[in-house]
């Protein structure tokens, strides 16, 4: 994926989170063409800021929201662990970075998502829904779930 250089340094910008969901009436949100023109305002009205918009949990992306992107944003929120592969490899003819922001399993099978995706070249995020999808907010690090953390750090500590 090209660097960008702008006033801005490494900005990155959602269009709309789950773009696809039926909550969203409006064709610039909720259909691929429109998504990919609001991708293309948004970066020519801030040259420098990589622009994406992510669908619904099932790993993939519309090839045509995929082809506007700066960089492939999915969740694997509805993506059975054993599916993660081939979601992501089924993303690698755009060429483009691949981040996952937003999953929903917890405990082992959260821990064995994380692994897959890395295991695949992507990124992978912890969504905790009962946590901090909605008010109050709370965050408490390694204690939210000691075991997709304990993976999380073992994912990304180097090896020696």
């Amino acid at each position: 994926m090209p660097v960008h250089q702008s006033g801005f340094g490494n900005v990155l910008l959602e269009i709309a989170n789950e773009h696809t969901h039926k909550g969203f009436d409006h064709k610039s949100i909720s259909q691929p063409e429109g998504m990919a023109e609001l991708i293309a305002l948004a970066r020519s009205a801030a040259p420098g800021v990589l622009v994406s918009a992510s669908s619904e949990g099932d790993g993939s992306i519309h090839p045509e929201v995929a082809r506007a992107a700066d960089f492939l944003l999915i969740h694997f929120s509805g993506t059975p662990v054993e599916q993660i592969p081939s979601r992501v490899e089924a993303l690698r003819r755009y060429g483009k970075a691949t981040v996952c922001n937003e999953d929903d399993k917890v405990a082992d099978e959260g821990a064995r998502a994380a692994e897959a995706a890395v295991a695949a070249g992507c990124s992978w995020g912890l969504m905790l829904s009962k946590a901090n999808q909605a008010a109050p907010f709370t965050f408490q690090g390694p204690a939210d779930d000691p075991v997709v953390y304990a993976k999380l750090r073992e994912l990304t500590t180097p090896a020696r």
